[in-house]
């Protein structure tokens, strides 16, 4: 699935239950890189896609998916949280 456009997810999916756009700010040290969420209107480093129904995390950047995961593989951390 790697390298497909954002466009085929969204013909074929429809829209993402949960959309997150992550700006890189930079490196800090040992803390490695650092992200700043920003609204998913505006144009991104990295696009982050949930598909809860489809049990699909997807990350794209330049509207081209990069890596993928199984929402399961998160949800026992979310839930402890």
């Amino acid at each position: 699935m790697k390298g497909l456009n954002q466009k085929v997810f969204l013909s074929q999916w429809g829209e993402p239950e949960t959309q997150v756009s992550l700006n890189q700010l930079g490196k800090l040290g040992s803390l490695g890189t650092m992200f700043l969420i920003t609204d998913p209107a505006e144009e991104a480093s990295i696009s982050v896609w949930i598909y809860k129904k489809k049990n699909s995390i997807l990350l794209f950047t330049k509207e081209k998916l990069v890596s993928h995961f199984s929402l399961k593989r998160f949800r026992p951390e979310l839930e402890q949280g």
